[in-house]
């Protein structure tokens, strides 16, 4: 092994481990804040940021093309359904504490 392959995954082994870090202070987070509308929060941008260093950390170990494009659509994707659904999640909160019909439950 030579010094920058190395480099290279002690590189993706502290953005991974920093990803780990991001998601273990959410769940702490998740036990600890007093509200839903806080838990959400932390978890919404724990799991946001969490999945950024973790997939970083994969784009760093990964070597073909297809990989690296594969976990951009995944990331893309995590992205825009993760934020989508804590903003529902909240809403339907916000409405169940302003004392409003629950027409937006699932069914």
């Amino acid at each position: 092994m030579t010094f920058a392959e190395g480099l290279r995954l002690a590189a993706g082994g502290v953005l991974m481990l920093g990803g780990l870090f991001v998601f273990v202070t959410a769940v702490i987070g998740n036990f600890r804040f007093p509200n839903a509308a806080a838990r959400m929060h932390s978890a919404a941008l724990g799991d946001t940021l969490g999945i950024l260093l973790i997939f970083a950390g994969l784009a760093v170990f990964c070597f073909s093309a297809g990989l690296l494009l594969k976990l951009g659509l995944i990331l893309v994707i995590m992205w825009i359904s993760g934020p989508a659904c804590s903003h529902l999640v909240a809403g339907m909160i916000a409405d169940k504490q302003a004392g409003k019909k629950e027409e937006n439950q699932i069914k």
